[in-house]
């Protein structure tokens, strides 16, 4: 009789314990963004970007910023929506009797999610202007917010450039 007190109670608690719900298991964080991908993603398309100044393609250059995108030049002029930016870009190749941009190096950047970075990049221009018959190179920072688009393309949305003369090299010993 002792055998059937103890067994009713065990058997009642294994078929509770077999039909409880288990608790929903938390999902799994998802994996950060590969940074290293996202800055080869970068690094072609400001090479992309490059060959658009190079052509004088104002059009293209305007392309690849975001619809509602802000572009801030060294002298603090300010562009806002790729219409501006692409005439605003015109207005400079006018100035210019010819420019060569060089290569951009992404010095420092920073990734948010695997759609939004922001680069802190350097390049720089030789460029010959239209009152001035001597070439001038200039270095060019700037700082870019980027977006990735539904159709996967990087977008710069904030974009703010900074300019000064291109420092001599030092001396060799």
């Amino acid at each position: 009789m002792k055998f059937l007190t103890l067994t009713g109670p065990i058997v009642v608690l294994a078929l509770l314990a077999g039909c409880a719900q288990k608790a929903p298991e938390t999902p799994a964080a998802p994996p950060p963004p590969d940074a290293a991908a996202i800055r080869t993603e970068l690094t072609t398309t400001l090479e992309k970007v490059e060959a658009t100044l190079n052509n004088k393609d104002a059009a293209g250059f305007a392309a690849f910023f975001t619809e509602d995108a802000t572009w801030i030049l060294p002298n603090a002029s300010t562009s806002k929506g790729r219409a501006e930016i692409e005439s605003g870009t015109n207005a400079l190749f006018a100035m210019f009797e010819s420019a060569t941009f060089n290569p951009i190096t992404i010095d420092k950047l920073v990734v948010i999610s695997d759609a939004e970075a922001l680069t802190f990049s350097s390049g720089s221009y030789t460029v010959t202007t239209k009152d001035k018959k001597a070439p001038v190179t200039l270095r060019n920072p700037f700082a870019d917010y980027w977006q990735k688009g539904a159709d996967g393309m990087w977008r710069i949305a904030y974009e703010i450039n900074a300019e000064g003369p291109m420092p001599e090299a030092p001396a060799q010993p």
